[in-house]
């Protein structure tokens, strides 16, 4: 088995499970996807503050089950289970901090956020 080519989409997805292990938070693929694409609820909303928040508003779930199923594949992941809630969440590792601190050493440009259109889908006139 060859070694993953990490890209920017991997990145984002590393620097995500890095901001909340750096907060004692481990997430599950849907908090993962709810926050690369923004999507704001009440388990969100202490967490708008991370870079790659909002930068991937067209990933679907299925995209970033994906995403996280090869970095742990590789190692730059792991999970962990976490008895009272019966889960397996992710922790980056230490061979994924290395790959983040080479990506943000050689790359010094900040992630680009993508505003979500929110037009309605359903006119009402009168």
């Amino acid at each position: 088995m060859g070694e993953l080519k990490i890209n920017i989409t991997y990145i984002k997805v590393l620097d995500t499970i890095y901001e909340l292990n750096q907060n004692d938070c481990y997430p599950l693929n849907q908090g993962i996807y709810k926050i690369l694409t923004g999507k704001d609820d009440e388990e969100t909303k202490d967490f708008n503050y991370i870079k790659t928040y909002g930068t991937l508003v067209s990933t679907s779930s299925k995209k970033v089950c994906n995403l996280t199923l090869m970095l742990f594949r590789y190692g730059y992941i792991e999970k962990f289970y976490h008895y009272p809630t019966k889960q397996m969440y992710f922790k980056i590792t230490q061979k994924g901090i290395s790959e983040l601190e080479l990506y943000k050493k050689s790359n010094k440009r900040k992630y680009s956020k993508t505003e979500q259109n929110l037009q309605p889908t359903i006119l009402k006139l009168k």
